[in-house]
């Protein structure tokens, strides 16, 4: 599962001057897949959790299967699934504890890599905070056989 902290600042601290030790929150992401392609119409499991904050610190979690376009010209997006979940839902079960989510995948667009042109797929979480930080985690995948231009 792969775990994403927030960074931290570069400034450094004085010998004298003792830092408070805070663990700031993560999320935690895991596609269920064991190879990081998936074809077209086919099921996408992942599982997710969220550690070192509590519950009343956070605002809601958005989870979303997405593409998005890298290269020259304008980046487009599209979302393919996506959940809001408030903090009472969090609160249900404990946020440590993996909370696992499907979706079939669709036709198009296919994961490309081209010179000019990228279509990338992921899934993301996007965990808002109270205090008006957000945290973001990707895991990305290949929808179909990747297209390599040469």
């Amino acid at each position: 599962m792969a775990i994403v902290l927030p960074k931290f600042s570069s400034r450094r601290v004085s010998s004298g001057r003792k830092l408070a030790c805070r663990a700031e929150p993560a999320l935690g992401l895991r596609l269920l897949s064991l190879q990081p392609g998936l074809e077209p119409r086919e099921t996408l499991e992942f599982e997710y959790c969220i550690q070192r904050v509590s519950a009343e610190l956070i605002d809601h979690l958005e989870v979303s299967v997405m593409w998005y376009t890298e290269g020259k010209g304008s980046e487009d997006i599209g979302i393919h699934l996506f959940e809001s979940h408030s903090r009472e839902e969090l609160q249900r079960q404990p946020l440590e504890q993996p909370w696992q989510t499907s979706c079939v995948l669709p036709v198009a667009p296919l994961s490309y890599e081209g010179h000019l042109l990228k279509i990338r797929w992921c899934v993301r979480l996007r965990l808002y905070l109270n205090d008006g930080r957000d945290i973001t985690a990707e895991q990305a995948f290949y929808l179909g056989h990747l297209t390599v231009e040469v």
